[in-house]
């Protein structure tokens, strides 16, 4: 308790301390006036409230007032309502402490003093005892604002003044009081005129280390935005492969990173739209499907990133084989071309995936990923190409380590893969309007339109070539018969059998066109002579004597034939076809199933070759033919070595005829063989002959032609032919040419074989003139080496002549070959080979081919001479 009393004392003393700083007195006044001190005593309390104030204490506000009398100091007063009810009956009155009120003048600044004055202008406190003149001057200017500064002088000196009214009305029920404040002006001015010392070597400073920091700072601002300039100017003219280089981590090197960005972004889309914008142009401009995916495989790397590509294209004309075309990015990027197949399951995939699949090492290879793969892939993204619901391709993008693809990248992929499919849809659609518009729907051949361009084209080429082609205009005999008694359809099958016919009689380089109704045309180029034409003529012929095959039977067409040459039967193509059908309808006239040359010169050689045709096949029959035998003398012994068999047909009319005039007709009409084979016949029954009756022939010599050899009984026809007659297989030579040798090699030298193991002397005839290699003659078994008598005929006047000469020898000797030398008919030639060391010849020096019965008459001659 007496802790608690001791505290509560405590605590009344401050409080009365604290109140005692604060107020000078405070009391309690009723209505009637009578004064109740609670802190010391008031003296000369305020006069009651008027009614401006009883109103604004009603409020609950309190009431300032100041009392001011002569010669005393300024006191201030402030009431309040004990119960704003009624303002009247009880006022808690305070006298302010002036001190606490105003403030301790010792911490207003040096030189500075401060007064307060009422709305009066009395003055409430100053900061320095005795009358201010700052007052009297404030009072003399009496100023009308409640705010602002003037001068005045005092003890000869300037004095600036500032005051301010403050507003007490709203608050405290009074007017505003004056505050005012006064200090030398040269104590005010003295800062500023140390500034004006200052001010211009710190403005200059200032000014140096502004234009630094400026240069500076314009550098970091200018250097990139000239440098983004120029990246927008790059960008404009569409070079995007431009980069900003600005390596600051401020706005300029985020806004040049965003720009390159950017600029990527769009040179990819631009390099994207003009590749797309080429393979349009591709297709547009009708190019081959082949030049298209081309095109595609070699731009694709440019908006892929993949390391390899390759498109795989179904082949349309086969089954189960596709294309691919390949580009390695990392070699040379060259393209190539390989072909693969694949199997029905492959393309379920395909067809079960249209958005693509990823492959990798851990899946089988697919045939159309087997290049990439092959070339380095790890893994591979394979977009099916689908057109018309089946896979006509695929594109198949590789790549060398972690595969990915954007859903940009993906969608430009299937935008070249949808292209791919466009091409095929365009190339399929023109190749169906080029064949409707040029090729005969019933027998696939090159209607009248077509072969108007071909002719066109074959006549361009035989004036830049200088070479001669013919046109053949072909008309079937009897075809109405057939279509009106049978119908269209036996007609039509009658009309593909024929097309088909008139395709296996020419070349590849020969065009065949059907130009309407049973009308068919033939452009032969290029020929040599006019023969060519005539001999693909009587192959039609022949041709159409097979019956035609309709519904079980058989029926019987001929072919009238019209031929027209360039340029002998005309220079344009209209002309040439109208003479070449002109030539047929007199073909027609002539009792058909024959040819006719436009022109009647060529026709009446024309039907002298058919006239000796005919007569040829009946020669043999005829014993029309005779052999005549041409001596061989060795050069150092002077003994005859054997003789060469030569043919000669005695024709009736046109007398005794050399195989020129006719041996090419026996080839072309298949009379060859059976003519060789009666010439080798008649020439081993003759040599029996001889050799019974005495005749010191050591050997006869038969030429064989080249379809004769080829023939698998050749062999076994001469062993046949041996035996009948006789005569040892030693004593037979059998000479073929070089380009024999050439064609069908390994056949050759198996006949060849046979001939040599049976005793039989091979010999190369007219050597010098074919293409025969080295190789094959050393190879083969030839004995004899036959010098053609054109390097002869020259010899030894023309040096080139005799080198050749001198060269076959030599070669033929190291060869361990025996030497012939054909033709030869002076003595000058006979000692030039002598001194080559040629071991025989033959020729019209020695003899001219004799008879069966005057060549022993010529060889007991030379034994008598030698």
């Amino acid at each position: 308790m007496a802790a608690r009393l001791n505290r509560e004392g405590s605590e009344s003393r401050e409080l009365d301390a604290r109140l005692r700083r604060q107020f000078v007195g405070v009391a309690i006044i009723d209505a009637g006036g009578h004064t109740t001190p609670l802190l010391s005593k008031l003296t000369n309390p305020a006069s009651p409230p008027v009614d401006a104030d009883t109103a604004h204490l009603a409020r609950g506000k309190a009431v300032l007032a100041d009392v001011t009398r002569p010669g005393e100091p300024a006191r201030i007063l402030m009431s309040r309502a004990l119960d704003p009810a009624r303002p009247r009956d009880r006022l808690l009155v305070v006298e302010l402490n002036s001190d606490y009120l105003w403030g301790d003048a010792g911490n207003l600044s040096a030189m500075t003093d401060f007064c307060v004055m009422n709305d009066r202008g009395i003055v409430l406190s100053c900061s320095r005892p005795g009358p201010s003149a700052a007052v009297k001057a404030f009072a003399e200017h009496l100023p009308n604002s409640g705010a602002g500064r003037f001068t005045f002088e005092e003890a000869g000196e300037t004095q600036l003044a500032n005051y301010r009214e403050l507003f007490l009305k709203p608050v405290f029920a009074m007017h505003g009081w004056i505050f005012l404040a006064t200090k030398p002006q040269a104590d005010v001015l003295a800062p500023i005129a140390d500034f004006a010392a200052l001010f211009v070597p710190a403005t200059l400073l200032s000014l140096l280390v502004g234009a630094l920091l400026s240069v500076t700072q314009v550098r970091r601002t200018l250097v990139p935005l000239e440098k983004l300039i120029a990246g927008t100017r790059r960008a404009a003219d569409q070079d995007f492969t431009f980069r900003v280089e600005i390596s600051d981590d401020d706005e300029f090197g985020e806004l040049a990173g965003s720009f390159n960005s950017m600029a990527a972004r769009l040179g990819s889309q631009f390099t994207a739209l003009l590749t797309l914008a080429d393979i349009d142009r591709a297709i547009l401009s009708r190019l081959d499907v082949d030049r298209v995916l081309e095109t595609v495989v070699m731009r694709m790397r440019d908006i892929v990133p993949a390391d390899y590509v390759s498109i795989a294209v179904v082949d349309r004309n086969a089954t189960a084989i596709m294309h691919i075309y390949t580009r390695d990015q990392r070699n040379d990027g060259s393209l190539s071309l390989e072909r693969a197949t694949y199997s029905p399951d492959d393309t379920r995939e395909l067809l079960a995936h249209p958005e693509g699949l990823w492959l990798d090492r851990s899946h089988a290879v697919r045939p159309y990923a087997a290049i990439v793969a092959a070339l380095g892939a790890t893994a591979s993204f394979v977009l099916p190409i689908i057109w018309q619901g089946a896979v006509v391709g695929t594109v198949v993008l590789g790549f060398d380590g972690i595969a990915a693809l954007s859903d940009e990248e993906r969608a430009r992929a299937r935008d070249l893969g949808d292209r791919v499919g466009v091409a095929f849809a365009t190339a399929a659609k023109d190749e169906q309007l080029y064949y409707q518009a040029h090729y005969d729907p019933l027998t696939e051949l090159p209607n009248r339109l077509y072969f108007k361009d071909q002719l066109a084209h074959k006549l361009v080429q035989a004036q830049r070539e200088q070479h001669q082609f013919a046109v053949l205009f072909i008309d079937l005999d009897f075809f109405k018969n057939v279509n009106d008694s049978l119908g269209h359809a036996a007609g039509d099958e009658v009309l593909r059998q024929a097309a088909t016919r008139f395709r296996d009689c020419v070349r590849d380089s020969d065009a065949v066109a059907r130009l309407g109704g049973d009308e068919f045309t033939l452009i032969l180029a290029p020929i040599k002579t006019s023969q060519d034409a005539e001999r693909v003529a009587r192959k039609v012929v022949a041709s159409m004597t097979a019956p035609f095959l309709v519904s079980g039977d058989e029926h019987f067409l001929n072919a009238s034939i019209g031929i027209a040459l360039f340029p002998a039967d005309g220079s344009t193509g209209e002309e040439l076809l109208r003479n070449a059908d002109t030539a047929m309808y007199r073909a027609k006239e002539s009792g058909r199933g024959q040819y006719v040359y436009f022109e009647e010169r060529m026709n009446v050689a024309a039907r002298s070759r058919v006239d000796l045709e005919r007569e040829l096949r009946h020669a043999i029959d005829r014993n029309e033919f005779s052999l005549y035998y041409q001596p061989q003398r060795h050069l150092h012994t002077g003994r005859i070595t054997g003789a060469e068999t030569l043919l000669r047909w005695n024709h009736m009319e046109r007398g005794l005829l050399s195989p020129v005039h006719f041996m090419q007709l026996a080839e072309e009409t298949g009379l060859v063989e059976r003519l060789g084979e009666w010439v080798l016949r008649e020439a081993c029954r003759q040599f029996r002959v001889w050799q019974a009756a005495g005749v010191a022939l050591p050997r006869i010599a038969v030429n064989v032609s080249a379809r004769q050899f080829k023939q698998r009984e050749f062999v076994d026809t001469v062993a046949a032919i041996l035996h009948e007659s006789g005569m040892p297989p030693q004593c037979l030579e059998v000479e073929i040419t070089e380009s024999l040798l050439m064609s069908a090699a390994r056949d050759v030298e198996m006949i060849l074989g046979e001939l040599s193991e049976m005793g039989v002397t091979i010999a190369l005839d007219d050597f010098g003139t074919g293409y025969s290699s080295l190789a094959y003659l050393k190879r083969f078994p030839v004995d004899v080496v036959k010098i053609d008598q054109s390097f002869v005929r020259d010899i030894p006047a023309d040096e080139s002549s005799s080198a050749i000469v001198r060269a076959i020898i030599a070669m033929a000797h190291a060869l361990h070959k025996q030497v012939v030398a054909e033709g030869v008919e002076t003595a000058a030639q006979a000692e030039f080979l002598r001194r080559l060391k040629c071991d025989q010849l033959q020729g019209y020096y020695l003899s001219r081919p004799l008879s069966a019965r005057q060549l022993p008459e010529f060889l007991a001659q030379t034994e008598a001479v030698a």
